[in-house]
């Protein structure tokens, strides 16, 4: 995997190829530091208007993908005309579109379930946040000091979700010092973003644009994968963490400097 500003003029070359540009990217690691406590995360003021600034340009058709809640990431972005994916894709909200999964949404008592035995069982380990996001929880063990805590936050959030799991009523999967514990569904964000390709972009945009994916985290790997080979996809964070992206940048700040750099050509 390449530094993206030491190949820029390659990068250059390929931004240039295209009129039109869907531009796709994660929020938490990506567009803002991640923060010891999901709550402390905020979208600089810089980032907001250039994000704002390619909403209403017509060439460019802007996305936020995320694994947090609609809720939560509408009120964080706070743009309008701008595609939301939330909870890695279970829902959708922009231009045109307003959905959610039917099969999550069957899975919502099933997860409350869960969501309140977590809370009675770690309510006193110092540093754990189990976040209810409606259609999913993520347990964040980030700002959890003692190593016999995290030991012992992972030995029962698998005990509590094995019974589910193993009769396929829930799904478990791992990001930054994160669990996330969603429905048994098959849309995550790389296959999200395959149905938008097909079914949701305008012809304009699905048929000559350039994809260019941005993110940091496991779930963005999966995108990466699926993207070989058909647009620009940047990891940020540490090269040695990711092989499958075109290109690395270091940080959200560095990705401020790409935005700026995507906005003048």
């Amino acid at each position: 995997m390449k530094s993206l500003f030491e190949n820029i003029q390659a990068v250059n070359e390929l931004l240039n190829e295209r009129e039109k540009t869907i531009l796709l990217t994660d929020f938490d690691g990506t567009l803002t530091p991640i923060q010891k406590h999901p709550d402390l995360a905020a979208l600089s003021e810089e980032i907001r208007q250039i994000l704002i600034k390619f909403s209403h340009n017509k060439e460019i058709f802007l996305g936020i993908i995320t694994g947090r809640s609609l809720k939560q990431i509408k009120k964080l972005v706070h743009i309008r005309d701008v595609l939301y994916v939330a909870n890695h894709g279970i829902e959708l909200e922009g231009p045109g579109i307003r959905s959610t999964c039917p099969e999550a949404k069957k899975a919502r008592s099933t997860l409350w379930h869960i969501y309140m035995r977590l809370f009675k069982s770690l309510k006193n380990i110092e540093g754990v946040h189990i976040e209810d996001k409606g259609l999913s929880i993520s347990l964040h063990y980030r700002a959890v000091k003692k190593r016999g805590d995290v030991e012992y936050i992972i030995s029962t959030l698998h005990d509590i979700t094995k019974p589910f799991l193993d009769r396929k009523m829930l799904s478990l999967s791992t990001g930054k010092m994160v669990y996330e514990i969603r429905p048994p569904v098959k849309w995550n964000k790389a296959s999200t973003i395959q149905w938008l390709l097909t079914h949701y972009f305008p012809v304009e945009f699905s048929e000559d644009a350039l994809l260019i994916y941005l993110g940091d985290d496991k779930a963005d790997i999966e995108v990466f994968d699926s993207l070989m080979g058909k647009g620009l996809t940047i990891f940020v964070g540490n090269p040695s963490d990711m092989s499958t992206a075109d290109y690395y940048v270091n940080s959200p700040e560095e990705v401020k400097v790409f935005l700026e750099h995507l906005y003048e050509q």
